[in-house]
């Protein structure tokens, strides 16, 4: 984080953006600014988050990670079946996880039932076949951080899992269950152009990364204890398009009529001068200290006469 003063009178302006109150939700909080925050010509804008809000009703099991699929096996390790279980959207605990597994009453879902051991965190899956928990492109398992699959050295999920024979058909998942929805979450701002770049080194128009830190039900409430500043080259802003993503990048998974609160601080500094990127280098020695030229001498001898 770049560190700035604050050298110009211009009083500094916050800006409180409640959904309540933007004109449209989706793909983005957008909001219209009848009084649009305005910056002078010889001054450039420091932008920065200063609060947000947000009810943790975030929903753990998504389109992204709601399908188990089972791969039913011979006694030779022939596949007889595959099929995937799809869970609705919604919030889950380990126990309703199990319990909708569990309610599948239909040929073939019913053919695996899931234990959740409440001692080591992890769930089984018990069946009178042999089988194995199973991916691929057409039949996905797209919830292993939910039951716990384990990950190569590569950093992918390790497919498949296969049964042991005791006491039965039985599949031990390696890995505890995580029913954590995300540990944080990303607040962008389409508005600006920003150079923040995320673990995989793509930069992304991230503003601030928000750690979830109250229990389901309760007020996500971001107060940051070291406030980013970002100078933006913009003269007039008029409008703010707000979006959420989970710590996957994927939209974060609240329902619509969820509300959003952002505290947004406008401050002022004169134009800072250029910064000299070259200073202590050769090119900027002679830049300085430029050579001068000379005319040759044509005389025959080696001295005047």
């Amino acid at each position: 984080m770049a560190s700035y003063t604050l050298d110009t009178d211009i009083q500094s302006s916050t800006l409180y953006l409640d959904s309540t109150n933007c004109v449209s939700r989706s793909p983005t909080y957008s909001y219209a600014l009848s009084s649009p925050v305005r910056c002078p010509t010889a001054a450039r804008m420091l932008v920065s988050i200063i609060g947000m809000t947000l009810p943790n009703v975030i929903a753990n099991i998504t389109e992204n990670n709601n399908k188990l699929s089972f791969q039913i096996l011979t006694s030779t390790g022939v596949s007889v079946l595959i099929y995937t279980i799809t869970f609705p959207v919604g919030i889950y605990s380990a126990w309703t996880f199990r319990d909708y597994i569990n309610g599948q009453t239909v040929a073939p879902a019913n053919s695996v039932s899931c234990v959740y051991d409440e001692k080591t965190f992890r769930f089984s899956f018990v069946s009178t076949f042999r089988f194995q928990v199973f991916n691929n492109d057409l039949r996905p398992t797209t919830c292993g951080a939910i039951i716990g699959a384990g990950k190569t050295d590569k950093n992918e999920y390790d497919y498949p899992i296969v049964y042991s024979s005791s006491p039965a058909y039985t599949v031990y998942m390696p890995s505890t269950v995580n029913f954590i929805p995300t540990p944080y979450i990303f607040l962008k701002i389409n508005n600006f152009n920003l150079s923040n770049i995320n673990s995989v080194g793509v930069i992304n128009n991230t503003f601030v990364r928000i750690p979830v830190n109250a229990n389901y039900g309760e007020i996500i409430n971001y107060r940051p204890p070291e406030v980013n500043k970002f100078l933006i080259n913009r003269s007039s802003i008029n409008s703010i398009d707000l979006s959420l993503e989970d710590y996957l990048n994927n939209p974060l998974a609240i329902d619509s009529g969820v509300e959003l609160q952002v505290i947004m601080k406008f401050e002022y500094i004169n134009i800072p001068e250029a910064p000299r990127y070259d200073l202590g280098t050769i090119q900027h020695y002679f830049k300085e200290n430029p050579i001068k030229a000379t005319e040759d001498d044509d005389g025959d001898g080696l001295g005047d006469v």
